[in-house]
């Protein structure tokens, strides 16, 4: 095991947990993802070696080649997804991902829902495919979501697709040298979530945060991180 990787692994978690107890919250109510983007499946092990077991992948054929390389380990990794999504890639993420963070538009989660109902038939969909819809709390051009004036109406008609669950809402908020600046934007979509909730949505989830703003995200009620630099180091 990398000693080096596992002392990064480790300080993260710490900082999580810290982040928690901060913020007057059950350290057991946030997961770590390790954003695997790039990585290796060996440095996926390594980590794993460290006890770590949800990984979060960018790119569909890396979520492919990886899981597939690490499948018959002892105790395989979790999967998410945490990148853009086209929707002819969508056969290589349905099936092999517990929770995909970046449903953004009807034709993916159509899509998403087609591919688990052929699985489905085949007897190889364990569970209905869980989601969030991206939101693009700040209307950003350059990055993709779905405005939050029309977030919920999305993730109520995508919640009545077969074999799919809406469970919750994901952001990326603009980039900010001073993470306290993501605090504003962090807080808008927990507000969201809590509408969504207040109307009948499954909105428990929310990932938001990553290696530079996590304990700003936590503090304003993210469930899901998504750190990889500050485990793996640069790329």
């Amino acid at each position: 095991m990398d000693s080096t990787l596992a002392t990064r692994l480790k300080h993260v978690q710490n900082s999580i947990h810290e982040a928690c107890i901060s913020s007057g919250r059950d350290p057991q109510s946030v997961r770590l993802v390790a954003a695997s983007k790039t990585r290796t499946a060996d440095e996926v092990r390594q980590a794993m070696a460290a006890g770590h077991r949800l990984f979060g992948e960018n790119r569909a054929q890396e979520l492919r080649d990886k899981s597939e390389a690490l499948r018959f380990d002892p105790s395989p990794p979790q999967w998410h997804f945490i990148g853009a999504l086209q929707t002819n890639k969508v056969r290589y993420v349905v099936g092999v991902a517990t929770l995909v963070h970046s449903v953004d538009r009807l034709a993916l989660a159509t899509a998403i829902s087609s591919r688990a109902v052929l699985l489905d038939s085949r007897g190889q969909l364990p569970a209905p495919v869980r989601v969030l819809i991206q939101v693009n709390i700040a209307g950003e051009p350059s990055k993709s979501g779905v405005s939050p004036h029309e977030a919920l109406d999305l993730a109520r008609t995508v919640h009545a697709l077969p074999h799919v669950e809406v469970a919750g809402l994901m952001c990326i908020p603009p980039a900010a040298d001073d993470p306290e600046d993501a605090a504003p934007w962090f807080t808008a979509v927990a507000t969201l979530a809590a509408e969504g909730r207040a109307a009948g949505l499954p909105l428990q989830e929310l990932s938001m945060g990553m290696s530079h703003d996590h304990a700003v995200a936590i503090r304003c009620g993210a469930t899901l991180v998504r750190v990889g630099t500050a485990i793996f180091g640069a790329r």
